[in-house]
């Protein structure tokens, strides 16, 4: 696989800004907020500045190495492009949460309670627009015992799974303009009944094809 060069640069960009902003932070920041956008976790500044570009630099080390692992290592060749947008998407969305954190410790006003559903929610979307292009492999996608079986049911569910996702993602930035409990429970519903959604269909399109071959 070649080394996806925009999700190393949004990952440097982080590391940047850490730097640039350590000095003005306080000796503790937060770093989690509850369902109200309340902020309710804290740390000292230096874990709260680097650990998401660590993360980031995880994400893409993890990314790189699991190609070589994967029994189906031979199909990442056909969806090469998919796989790195997918990485660059990844790291961007933690980078605009990265920025939020730090705007917030520094003192801007960051409502973190309605940028997390929209930033999960495009997230969606972007994966819902290449998940077609996804070929089957163990670790990336929509993994059941049914997909894995066929490729056939993989291509069929992760057709339905691309427009699962994006609609998942609208209704997840739709409940950015809910609050509190109310918006959690919207959010676990969406995320919950789409991906049960997929199972379900994965698995009614394999007996499908198993009583096509009988």
């Amino acid at each position: 696989m070649k080394s996806n060069r925009l999700a190393i640069v949004l990952t440097v960009f982080a590391y940047v800004i850490s730097l640039a902003a350590i000095p003005y932070l306080p000796d503790q920041v937060a770093i989690h907020w509850n369902a109200s956008g309340e902020a309710d976790g804290f740390s000292n500044k230096w874990l709260g500045a680097f650990l998401p570009p660590l993360l980031m630099t995880f994400l893409i080390m993890l990314m790189g190495v699991l190609p070589k692992f994967d029994p189906k290592k031979e199909s990442y060749g056909r969806f090469q492009k998919s796989y790195r947008i997918v990485n660059a998407a990844l790291a961007c969305f933690f980078l605009l949460l990265h920025i939020a954190t730090l705007a917030y410790n520094l003192g801007v006003s960051v409502d973190i309670g309605r940028l997390v559903p929209l930033g999960v929610g495009a997230l969606l979307i972007v994966l819902g627009n290449y998940m077609p292009k996804i070929k089957p492999n163990y670790f990336i996608g929509i993994r059941t015992p049914w997909t894995l079986e066929s490729e056939t049911v993989w291509n069929k569910t992760h057709r339905l799974g691309g427009k699962v996702f994006i609609v998942m993602g609208m209704l997840l930035m739709l409940t950015a303009f809910s609050r509190g409990d109310i918006q959690f429970v919207l959010l676990m519903l969406v995320i919950v009944f789409g991906n049960l959604y997929l199972i379900v269909q994965s698995f009614l399109y394999f007996r499908k094809e198993q009583r096509k071959r009988s």
